[in-house]
């Protein structure tokens, strides 16, 4: 296989050699097969940018507040977006996208577990950040949630994710040898929730307050006029 950005040494080389790659292979030039030549082509790029231009990170540490993006940055990121979906590949596609134009991806992170996602899960979730407008940046998953005595909204739909567990196979005891231990990747997906989706505890407070009042049986006026100064809540 090719290594596409082996000959590039600095930051502008590589986005020559990306440029003149996406005009090569774009699948309307050189058919279908060219989606697959340029996932790899993103796959060899993320690498060559970590090599290369290592100011560049798509993750940092764990933190409970975000920096403030401008209402032009987030109308970029937008922008950006329309262009990564026209790839079969859209989060590699996103990635150079953000590079070529100095971006970063959001701090996306589990609150639960105070743990950054990482590698492409991050452009997996940005994306369906810009995509559904959501604020927040932190993911979770269902189980989580529940465990957090928090729920996700009826009728949500996660976001599907991929976890790599790297398993080394085991030394046979009686047998001395100088071979290394042998790596196998197993990938686990998983599926979580933005914390948009979820309804907190004052929601869930709020929903058993009405169940109350309703049990009782108190006049129906006094019933409704309770439930709308509870329904913003609710909602």
């Amino acid at each position: 296989m090719a290594n596409y950005f082996e000959k590039c040494k600095t930051s502008e080389e590589l986005k020559a050699t990306y440029k003149e790659l996406v005009k090569k292979y774009h699948p309307d030039i050189y058919g279908e097969k060219g989606n697959e030549i340029l996932k790899e082509v993103h796959n060899q790029l993320e690498k060559a940018v970590k090599r290369i231009d290592k100011g560049f990170k798509t993750s940092s540490n764990y933190a409970e507040t975000d920096l403030n993006e401008t209402a032009e940055t987030i109308n970029l990121k937008k922008e950006l977006l329309k262009e990564a979906l026209k790839h079969a590949f859209p989060e590699g596609a996103l990635f150079a996208l953000y590079w070529q134009h100095g971006l970063r991806p959001a701090n996306h992170r589990n609150p639960l577990t105070k743990h950054n996602f990482s590698g492409w899960n991050i452009w997996t979730l940005e994306i369906e950040k810009l995509q559904n407008g959501y604020q927040s940046n932190e993911w979770s998953t269902f189980a989580q949630y529940k465990t957090a005595k928090n729920s996700v909204k009826k009728g949500e739909h996660g976001t599907y994710i991929t976890l790599a567990i790297i398993a080394k196979s085991k030394k046979d005891d009686e047998t001395e040898t100088d071979e290394p231990v042998k790596e196998k990747i197993y990938y686990k997906g998983y599926t979580v929730f933005n914390k948009e989706q979820v309804r907190g505890l004052d929601d869930v407070t709020a929903i058993e307050t009405v169940k109350a009042i309703t049990a009782k049986k108190e006049p129906v006026q006094k019933t409704l006029d309770l439930w709308s100064k509870k329904y913003e809540v609710i909602a």
